[in-house]
């Protein structure tokens, strides 16, 4: 495959349309859900260096990590489901198969209630590292094991660290319909190989900030600022033209109580506007039955 990039995109001519129910802007709030399949040196003999504090040089558990990672699934995915519930919003789990499955009764609500589950890889791993049949079965395991937990294949797929075989890969699976590992646009649109349609993520207004070594987000002010700061922006264009936010959120990370904060009142903050607050599935549907590829 000769190597292409695509640094049009749409341009001055966006689609013309209307979110459901005539909302100017669709916002999709993403939370990672990635604790129990992350690095682990038992396993694959990595100690996980990110998290709250910086990488560490030794050839052995560091439980100090692994607790920051148990505390997502003892605490903060309850957390983040009650707030859920409480303003009534459905949002986008990017799961880790090995993640959903340390926690059978978090893996359940989510379901429950009414969330989105987006496959985000068979454990929290490079896929770039991965021979093409490596890579496919990678995806297959994950695919096969949040059916098991679930009930249902996902049609979303995220890897964080995709390889240039990974949207050619999700088309030998039939339950796919979107992907979200791209970063380069405000709307939805077709990868124009095979179809597949491309929802891309954020790397910005994102908690991931918050972490090492990076630490542009000191407190829940900083992230609340930067998250209302990006809607205003969005849907003052949306006046002109729709447009989609992305936020993207982390158990272990918006899940402690002083940054939690900044999630309710962005969510909060949100609802007093126009906006059309959705899952990925129904966004992509909507742009499929809409626009044809």
């Amino acid at each position: 495959m000769a190597y292409q990039r695509d640094f049009i995109g749409y341009g001055r001519n966006p689609p013309d349309f209307t979110w459901p129910g005539g909302k100017r802007l669709a916002l999709s709030i993403v939370v990672n859900y990635e604790e129990g399949g992350e690095h682990s040196y038992p396993i694959d003999g990595i100690v996980e260096s990110i998290g709250e504090f910086g990488p560490v040089d030794i050839k052995t558990r560091d439980v100090g990590m692994e607790s920051v990672y148990e505390y997502a699934q003892r605490v903060a995915i309850w957390r983040f489901l009650d707030l859920f519930k409480r303003e009534g919003i459905k949002v986008t789990f990017f799961a880790v198969a090995k993640a959903l499955e340390s926690n059978p009764a978090a893996a359940r609500a989510i379901i429950d209630d009414g969330h989105e589950i987006c496959d985000h890889g068979y454990r929290w791993t490079e896929l770039y590292r991965m021979t093409y049949e490596q890579e496919r079965e990678e995806i297959r395991k994950s695919v096969d094991l949040i059916e098991k937990i679930t009930g249902k294949k996902p049609v979303g797929f995220y890897a964080r660290e995709p390889s240039e075989n990974t949207l050619d890969i999700l088309q030998e699976f039939k339950n796919f319909i979107y992907d979200s590992d791209a970063y380069n646009d405000d709307l939805p649109y077709y990868y124009k190989k095979t179809g597949i349609l491309i929802i891309p993520y954020t790397p910005d207004a994102n908690d991931f900030h918050y972490l090492y070594p990076m630490h542009r987000f000191s407190n829940s002010n900083d992230f609340y600022t930067y998250l209302r700061d990006t809607f205003d922006v969005l849907y003052n264009e949306s006046i002109k033209t729709p447009k989609l936010m992305n936020v993207g959120l982390h158990l272990r990370i918006s899940g402690r109580p002083g940054r939690f904060v900044a999630v309710e009142r962005f969510i909060r903050y949100a609802k007093e506007h126009d906006v059309w607050i959705a899952t990925r599935e129904e966004i992509a549907r909507f742009w499929i039955k809409n626009f044809k590829y």
